[in-house]
């Protein structure tokens, strides 16, 4: 069943945003075990509160790929950039239909 990492951020720090970006491509293995499917910088919160201008929608082949992944040495040692770059940020992994 596939899996799906939500994030949703405002960017405060574009520059450091920008180091976060170039790692989080290799690390996330986007191309190979992960399809990006939404990159919006201008997301509109139509619900809730405290929301972030920012969405990325990434898709796995299941939740234990998208862990292994999400909680990998290459992966971490480039979130805490995100982490700093950005605020009201948030990050969720669901499952999808099977």
């Amino acid at each position: 069943m596939t899996a799906y990492l939500i994030v949703n951020y405002d960017v405060d720090n574009p520059e450091l945003y920008g180091e976060y970006q170039q790692g989080a491509g290799p690390a996330l293995k986007i191309g190979t075990d992960c399809k990006l499917l939404v990159l919006d910088g201008d997301s509109t919160q139509v619900e809730g509160e405290g929301a972030g201008k920012q969405t990325v929608v990434l898709e796995f082949e299941s939740m234990e790929k998208a862990k292994e992944i999400y909680e990998s040495g290459e992966y971490q040692a480039v979130v805490g950039k995100r982490h700093d770059a950005t605020s009201k940020h948030f990050a969720v992994l669901v499952n999808g239909f099977g």
